[in-house]
């Protein structure tokens, strides 16, 4: 598979220079820098889990019993990007946010809301829900 080609232009519009795959910038004055080897890629892994036991407390993203079925309740996920939806059937609305989150500080996800955000670690996004027992399904990319 071809990978599609991307040009770097600076403000004038021209095309920023690669040479032995090495990106050279040039600083506005003259300057010069060399910042290496450019690599871009996207993600080499997808994942689905959910968590359809959130509850009124603050728990992981990835901490109650449904998330558990899945073997995955406070384990540690590696990742790059988290796709974060309440479930469709949920009545109330899902929080999400920090270890400190609460129904008034977190980030409101009505029933079939969708947040997304880059983070390095599931354990490192909670949720808390209005109403007990609601569900939300996340899907993680690394």
């Amino acid at each position: 598979m071809a990978h599609p080609k991307v040009k770097i232009a600076d403000n004038s519009g021209n095309e920023v220079a690669v040479t032995s795959n090495a990106l050279d910038v040039n600083i506005a004055g003259g300057a010069s820098i060399d910042i290496g080897d450019v690599e871009i890629t996207g993600h080499s892994t997808i994942a689905s889990y959910q968590n359809d036991t959130v509850g009124t407390s603050a728990e992981n993203l990835n901490g109650g019993s449904g998330a558990g079925g899945n073997g995955i309740a406070g384990s540690t996920i590696a990742c790059k990007h988290i796709d974060i939806m309440a479930a469709v059937a949920n009545t109330g609305i899902i929080y999400v946010g920090g270890s400190g989150v609460t129904t008034a500080t977190g980030i409101a996800l009505y029933a079939g809301d969708v947040y997304s955000l880059d983070i390095d670690d599931v354990n490192n996004v909670f949720v808390i829900a209005g109403e007990d027992g609601e569900n939300v399904q996340f899907i993680v990319y690394n």
